[in-house]
């Protein structure tokens, strides 16, 4: 079982998993290997100024030789900073389930922030025209706590399929058509929970037959509401 899974509850599905746009990373990516660069060219520039005077010394170092170290100490570290960019791009995921979105974080210390999608009131999304080009933007969820409740996820990767897919989740959710509560059933209320149960089946036929449910996901789903009846 991975990290993800485990975060599930009984019988939730995912429904969608988006992360970052890969444009971040290359931009990242880029503005390291820039500085690289200019690092490389400091110390090739400092080794022949003082290449004519071996005589500069610091502890024992002559100077052009100290300073080429130093240039390529920091390189290093800055490939190291681009390996974690690239471990931190591909571990962290926005995924959308049929109860609420989870954002997950980190490499190695997992953060997840969690909004439910019945408390979700509304859903901004923003594009810069480079964002259109490349089809990136960032997607900010607004819950019942108001401003305090602002979930951002920045610069994802196709952010309108993201809160088209988060849109319909939430209608689906607010009908009624996901998971089911048991908690509370009493014999007087079977015959209203059957016509639910079969209007759900309904939705969810048509869920399938649009290509957003596959065919087993939806005999699992099936299953489990016939067994409540």
């Amino acid at each position: 079982m991975n990290y993800v899974e485990s975060l599930l509850g009984r019988g939730e599905q995912i429904l969608y998993v988006a992360r970052q746009h890969i444009y971040v990373l290359i931009v990242n990516i880029l503005a390291e290997l820039t500085l690289i660069a200019i690092l490389v060219a400091a110390g090739v520039a400092s080794n022949m100024a003082f290449r004519d005077n071996p005589t500069a010394m610091i502890g024992g170092i002559s100077i052009s030789n100290l300073i080429l170290l130093i240039c390529i100490v920091i390189s290093i570290i800055v490939l190291i900073s681009g390996f974690i960019d690239f471990l931190r791009w591909n571990s962290e995921q926005i995924i959308i389930t049929d109860r609420r979105v989870l954002q997950v974080r980190g490499v190695f210390n997992k953060r997840v922030i969690d909004s439910s999608l019945e408390k979700i009131n509304d859903i901004e999304l923003r594009q810069s025209i480079l964002g259109r080009i490349f089809n990136f933007g960032t997607i900010e969820i607004l819950t019942a706590s108001g401003s305090e409740g602002a979930n951002v996820m920045d610069r994802i990767e196709a952010p309108v399929e993201f809160k088209r897919m988060l849109l319909e989740a939430k209608h689906n959710l607010d009908r009624g058509y996901g998971y089911l509560d048991t908690d509370g059933y009493t014999p007087s209320r079977q015959s209203g929970r059957a016509i639910d149960i079969q209007r759900t089946l309904e939705e969810l036929a048509h869920l399938r037959d649009r290509g957003i449910l596959s065919p087993e996901e939806f005999e699992a789903k099936k299953r489990d509401l016939l067994s409540r009846i």
